[in-house]
């Protein structure tokens, strides 16, 4: 199991790239405190499995501080028999006044893939920002006739949209970050 944990103090912003690509570890749990106001943290979660492989994937992100600000942005491709299971918990603790929070999971399941995600909300202060989405599904059937009636193969058809699924993370990855996602998933989106 791979464990993430972070404090981020007064002011501080992180920006935590989280990427898993076909990866031995099956575990990853993240731990996060915002304990000083002001402190700002993103974390970019990119999950892509084929075959038999399986994920856990656990966030709990604790606001402690006054006008702190999380962003959770999850997207993950599973394919085959492969399988991604999420746990994700955005805790506003008493006196985090003027606090934000926000967890977003977007999984893409093809082939047999299985996938659970769920979110979930603590909330102990008034003043505050909190909210969640989740969501997980097959490829749109009729967005792979139509690609596949322009011409493309059914392989090709399928990394074309999880290119596009995959491209508002990408963009919002670190340039170094984004490099090594690309050249990993070369043609294998």
């Amino acid at each position: 199991m791979k464990k993430i944990e972070l404090v981020l103090k007064k002011n501080e912003e992180k920006i935590l790239p989280v990427i898993w690509i076909d990866d031995d570890e099956t575990e990853i749990h993240l731990a996060a405190r915002l304990v000083g106001d002001g402190a700002k943290l993103t974390v970019l979660g990119l999950f892509f499995a084929t075959e038999n492989r399986a994920v856990v994937f656990t966030t709990d992100v604790m606001h402690e501080g006054k006008h702190t600000t999380s962003l959770t942005r999850i997207r993950g491709v599973f394919k085959n028999r492969s399988s991604f299971n999420n746990d994700g918990i955005v805790r506003i603790r008493k006196g985090a006044k003027n606090a934000n929070g926000f967890f977003d999971s977007k999984v893409l399941l093809f082939d047999d893939a299985k996938g659970r995600s769920v979110p979930s909300l603590e909330i102990d202060e008034n003043e505050v920002k909190a909210g969640h989405a989740s969501t997980i599904g097959r490829p749109d059937a009729l967005q792979l006739l139509y690609l596949r009636s322009r011409g493309l193969s059914e392989e090709e058809a399928e990394s074309l949209i999880v290119t596009g699924f995959f491209d508002q993370i990408k963009r919002l990855l670190p340039e170094k970050e984004r490099r090594a996602v690309e050249k990993k998933l070369g043609g294998s989106a």
